[in-house]
């Protein structure tokens, strides 16, 4: 399959899923060109409803907060749906664990009716991040962005294979 469009859906308050979901789907698209790309921004307020089509490919990101993702975010991504369209779903978290967000993001995602074909966790500064306390400062940096293109041109090559397969995101460790 080649993508005839790559999304990004972000819930980005501190901007790290963004750059996160950015860099992934700069991966996907690698020379395709910039009219394949778009955005859906669930930070401010949530979308209005929207289907993407299955010819389309979802990278999905959200933060981690308590080792779940966001509640909003979750909230929000229930605006969206997907018609069998692949998803790539990523959860940011604060340098401290992931937890089981990456697999709540997944299942969101099913039931939303996207096929989560690839999944990821990523490290992004902590919300709680200051000068005098730094968690994960600077985070992510420019080796952070480019291991998340890496991973955006396994998820293209996974998808030019064929059909992919779901990915039990319960397993990522």
């Amino acid at each position: 399959m080649k993508p005839e469009t790559v999304c990004t859906v972000v819930f980005s308050p501190t901007g790290t899923s963004k750059k996160i979901a950015e860099a992934v789907a700069r991966g996907i698209t690698s020379g395709a060109g910039a009219e394949a790309l778009k955005t859906i921004d669930l930070t401010h307020a949530a979308a209005q409803s929207a289907v993407l089509p299955a010819d389309a490919v979802a990278v999905i990101a959200a933060p981690v907060y308590g080792g779940h993702v966001a509640p909003t975010a979750a909230k929000r991504l229930e605006t969206l749906r997907g018609s069998g369209t692949p998803a790539v779903v990523i959860a940011v978290y604060g340098n401290r664990a992931f937890e089981k967000a990456v697999a709540e993001l997944a299942a969101l995602a099913a039931r939303q009716g996207f096929v989560p074909v690839a999944a990821a966790a990523f490290v992004g500064e902590h919300s709680y991040s200051t000068p005098e306390t730094p968690v994960a400062a600077g985070r992510p940096d420019a080796q952070d962005l480019a291991w998340a293109a890496e991973f955006g041109a396994a998820v293209r090559e996974k998808l030019a294979a064929g059909t992919p397969a779901p990915v039990d995101a319960a397993k990522l460790k």
